[in-house]
C-alpha cells in the first residue's frame, strides 16, 4: 500500500547525463533505467511503449520516464529531443549503476540501488507525457541546463544542478497534492528553534515567523504546537530562559545584560518569567554556583 510522503524524503537532484539529441531516426530495444528520464520533444514526434500503453510525444510535450520501468522508444522520422537523466534520491554511496539496462530476450535484470518509482509515494502523480502549466518557461531552463552542463567546467555544471533543482522543483510541486493530509504533515518547522536561537536577543513575534514560514499566524501557530507541543511563543521564551541559566551559571553578567541578551524588555521582566519557569529569581540561582 502506498502511503508514504514525497514531501518526506531526502531529495538531491544529481544531473548524471544532459543533452541536445538529433536522429533521422531513433529505435531503441527494450529496456530500462536506473534513473528519471525527462524528455523534451522540439521537433518531429516518437512513439513511447510503456509496457503495454503507448504515447505518441508531441512537438512541446514532456515526458517523464521512471526507473526500473520497461520501456521503448520509436521515431521512423528526423526527431530533436532534449534529455535529461537524473537522480532524485542520494545514491547511498558505492558504484553508480548504468543509466540505461537492455532486457535481453524479456528477463528483466534484478537490479539494487535503484532510484524509487514515483509511483510508490502517496501524494505524487507525474503522467508519463504532459505539459506543464509553465511549459515555456520549463522548456528554456531545460536548454540552459544542457547548455551549461555540456561545457565540461565545475562552475557551469554547478549551474546546471541548480537549473536541474528548479526544474525538478517545479515538477514536484505541479504534481504534487498539496492538499492531501500527507502534505499538511510533511510540512516540517525544524527550522524554527534554531531561527528562534539566533534571534534571542531581538524581538520576535509569532507573526513574523509566520511570514517567513509563507503562512497564517493562526496556521503556523497549530502546526508548530503540533510539531512541538507548545504554543510558538511559549517555545521562545523556554529558549530564552534557559540560555538565560547558562549565563547565569557560566558568567559573571550584570542581571541587566543577561536580560537584554535574551530579549526581555526590563530586569523586572526577566525576573518575573524565571521565578515562575524556575520557582526562584534570577539571583538565587546564580548564587547556587
Amino acid at each position: 500500500m502506498v502511503t508514504e510522503s514525497i514531501l518526506n524524503q531526502d531529495l538531491r537532484p544529481h544531473i548524471r547525463y544532459a543533452d541536445l539529441l538529433h536522429f533521422k531516426q531513433w529505435n531503441t530495444h527494450a529496456r530500462i533505467i536506473t534513473d528519471y528520464l525527462l524528455l523534451y520533444v522540439q521537433d518531429g514526434s516518437a512513439q513511447l511503449t510503456i509496457d503495454a500503453n503507448t504515447y505518441l510525444l508531441k512537438p512541446g510535450q514532456f515526458s517523464l520516464i521512471q526507473p526500473g520501468v520497461v520501456h521503448q522508444l520509436e521515431s521512423e522520422s528526423p526527431l530533436t529531443v532534449m534529455a535529461l537523466h537524473f537522480e532524485l534520491f542520494p545514491s547511498g554511496g558505492g558504484e553508480r549503476l548504468p543509466m540505461i539496462v537492455p532486457l535481453e530476450r524479456g528477463t528483466h535484470p534484478e537490479l539494487v540501488n535503484l532510484q524509487p518509482d514515483l509511483t510508490t509515494f502517496a501524494d505524487i502523480a507525474v503522467p508519463v507525457v504532459f505539459k506543464s502549466s509553465r511549459n515555456e518557461w520549463m522548456a528554456d531552463v531545460f536548454l540552459q541546463i544542457i547548455e551549461h552542463w555540456n561545457r565540461q567546467h565545475a562552475l557551469a555544471r554547478l549551474q546546471a544542478h541548480v537549473y536541474a533543482a528548479d526544474i525538478i522543483l517545479e515538477l514536484l510541486k505541479e504534481y504534487t497534492s498539496q492538499d492531501s493530509s500527507e502534505y499538511k504533515n510533511a510540512i516540517s518547522l525544524n527550522w524554527v528553534p534554531a531561527y528562534m536561537q539566533y534571534r534571542l536577543s531581538e524581538p520576535l513575534s509569532v507573526e513574523e515567523m509566520a511570514r517567513k514560514a509563507f503562512m497564517s499566524r493562526s496556521y503556523f501557530s497549530m502546526l508548530f504546537r503540533n510539531q512541538f507541543d507548545m504554543a510558538p511563543h511559549q517555545y521562545l521564551l523556554k529558549l530564552r530562559l534557559e540560555y538565560a541559566t547558562e549565563l547565569l551559571r557560566g558568567t559573571s553578567m550584570p542581571l541587566q545584560n543577561i536580560a537584554d541578551s535574551c530579549g526581555f524588555s526590563s530586569v523586572h521582566h526577566f525576573s518575573k518569567m524565571y521565578k515562575l519557569r524556575f520557582g526562584c529569581p534570577p539571583s538565587h540561582r546564580r548564587h547556587k554556583q
